[in-house]
């Protein structure tokens, strides 16, 4: 940048020469300027431009290919931090927003780490050299031809706080569509269902306008701001031409001193008009700095504390539930003095009513949800205890609506091991009843899922994520209603081909259905967060309580079915 500036400061010298002769041979018939001597100035201004030309595409080859590492390292310490979060933190926060921090902002964010901090960088340098340079011909002309320009630093500082604010409200704009767009886009069934297109384009449309309406109000700032950087330093022109004319008529400089001083003059023309651009793109940047920060700075609820024990490299499978009590961050209580214990390689299964506390109680094992330390211990150790790693890849959890990537099949049951092989797929898709209807596929295991695997039934969905977790053969697999989405005829194939699998492993089920969990171990029924009852298949028919009632209305709905 320093060699840069300095060859283009180089010009103005060679034309205070070239001027000075011309004015010496024209006062002194003595004296010419021959025609290479004119050619010898030309070729001079010509090999300082090629080379500082060539100079500056390695400057900005070095800046741009710098900053794009930048954006690189940027992005992936901050789609790092977002796999660190906890999943609660999701609950409030929008899709969309973080796609437009994800790219928008980021964009601004490397725009800064490159074009202003160059631009920036080159107008200092520039400015510098000039302001040496300029002083050394005269040093009053060159004080009054910079007068304008602490104007444009005032101008700067006021203008600068307003297009902070506004490019932080156009980025929040941006988010709000963007969240619309990708809700519209997932929920794209629902809204045909209803034939709610022309409101959603409407509504969608509104958001648009108010994107367009916080860009104009920038756009006002802006139209105001760029003419201003042009029109003060004119003025410093203005000046120049009146003040340096006087000063080359009473013989204070010569002409070729005139001639440069106008040349370095309008050469300070360039970099106030790129402040324009640098003082636009740093605040937009700084503003979208901070939404990257609000993100960076948000601390995950869940992690590996100072307590943990690096030492466990794995589990068995035993759960010991000790008064625990859970609440979300609205203080209403989920889980109310919960004390149980679950032998390794026994099956527990969970029924009760909706809300009743079933999804959370399980949610708490792999710490997707966070309980408090000394409420639930596996093999005798506290759960925060154990690194999250070893304690999450030990446990398969399967939802009632399994999360499906728009990926091959093959890719989505084998996510969560590193190098599986076809035998092992297919032995896990066979476990979940699903491997028949794989090999009627067009292309089998590399058959393309579409977004979130819709491209499939649901029970197929559910059957698929029951062959991932099955996969990993993990100490503890949890079935959260994994069956909800399949036939009774298909839920006992599944069941019959787990029961070796499970005889191995630590089991939780959760299930509306009694056919799925009355060959359980221990069976306990969840009534607003409390276990009202607990026992085996026979032993809560014998109590003829909650469970008991479940089981009888559904054997009604069995035969009413059946006629």
């Amino acid at each position: 940048m320093v060699l840069t500036n300095g060859l283009l400061l180089i010009s103005p010298k060679i034309l205070q020469t070239f001027f000075d002769e011309l004015e010496q041979a024209y006062r002194d018939i003595n004296i010419t300027v021959s025609h290479d001597r004119i050619l010898l100035f030309a070729s001079l201004l010509f090999g300082v431009a090629l080379i500082g030309g060539i100079i500056r595409f390695a400057q900005r080859r070095i800046i741009q290919g710098v900053a794009r590492k930048i954006e690189f390292h940027l992005r992936a310490d901050f789609f790092l931090h977002l796999q660190k979060l906890s999943a609660s933190y999701y609950d409030n926060v929008r899709t969309g927003d973080l796609m437009t921090r994800a790219t928008s902002d980021l964009n601004a964010i490397r725009m800064v780490l490159s074009s202003a901090i160059m631009y920036t960088a080159d107008a200092t340098v520039f400015f510098g050299l000039a302001l040496v340079i300029m002083l050394r011909i005269d040093t009053s002309l060159t004080l009054v031809a910079l007068l304008p320009y602490p104007i444009l630093a005032l101008v700067i500082r006021f203008l600068g706080k307003r297009l902070h604010a506004r490019y932080e409200r156009i980025q929040d704009a941006f988010s709000v569509m963007n969240t619309k767009v990708q809700e519209n886009l997932s929920g794209v069934r629902v809204v045909k269902a209803y034939t709610l297109e022309a409101n959603e384009i409407d509504h969608f449309n509104g958001l648009n306008q108010e994107f367009v309406h916080r860009n104009h109000m920038q756009i006002k700032l802006m139209s105001f701001f760029f003419p201003l950087f042009r029109f003060l330093p004119g003025i410093g022109i203005v000046v120049l031409l009146w003040m340096g004319g006087l000063h080359v008529i009473d013989g204070k400089i010569t002409l070729g001193d005139f001639v440069a001083f106008q040349a370095y003059l309008m050469m300070l023309v360039r970099p106030m008009i790129t402040l324009g651009f640098i003082v636009n793109t740093f605040e937009r940047g700084a503003a979208s700095m901070d939404r990257i920060n609000e993100i960076l700075n948000e601390e995950p609820e869940i992690y590996d504390s100072e307590r943990v024990k690096w030492n466990i490299k794995n589990i068995e499978g035993e759960i010991v539930f000790k008064n625990l009590n859970f609440s979300y961050t609205d203080g209403q209580t989920v889980l109310k003095n919960i004390n149980l214990k679950v032998n390794k390689g026994s099956t527990l299964a969970i029924v009760g009513g909706t809300g009743s506390g079933k999804s959370t109680f399980v949610n708490l094992i792999p710490r997707i949800r966070q309980a408090e330390r000394g409420t639930i211990f596996i093999d005798g150790t506290d759960i925060q205890d154990i690194p999250l790693s070893i304690l999450r890849s030990n446990i398969g959890f399967v939802e009632q609506e399994p999360f499906l990537f728009s990926d091959y099949l093959r890719n989505n049951i084998a996510y969560g091991m590193e190098t599986p092989n076809d035998d092992e797929i297919k032995e896990a898709a066979h476990t979940a009843d699903l491997l028949a209807q794989i090999e009627e596929f067009p292309d089998g295991l590399q058959t393309l899922l579409g977004e979130r695997g819709m491209t499939i039934s649901g029970g197929q969905r559910q059957r698929s994520a029951l062959a991932r977790a099955i996969l990993i053969k993990p100490k503890i697999l949890i079935l959260d209603d994994a069956f909800a989405n399949v036939d009774t005829q298909t839920e006992d194939t599944i069941l019959t081909r787990l029961s070796e699998i499970m005889k191995d492993r630590t089991t939780i089920l959760i299930s509306h259905r009694i056919s799925t969990v009355k060959g359980a171990d221990n069976i306990i029924v969840l009534n607003d967060g409390s276990i009202v009852e607990s026992g085996t298949h026979e032993q809560l028919l014998n109590k003829n309580g909650i469970y008991a009632g479940i089981y009888e209305t559904q054997l009604l709905q069995d035969e009413l079915e059946e006629l």
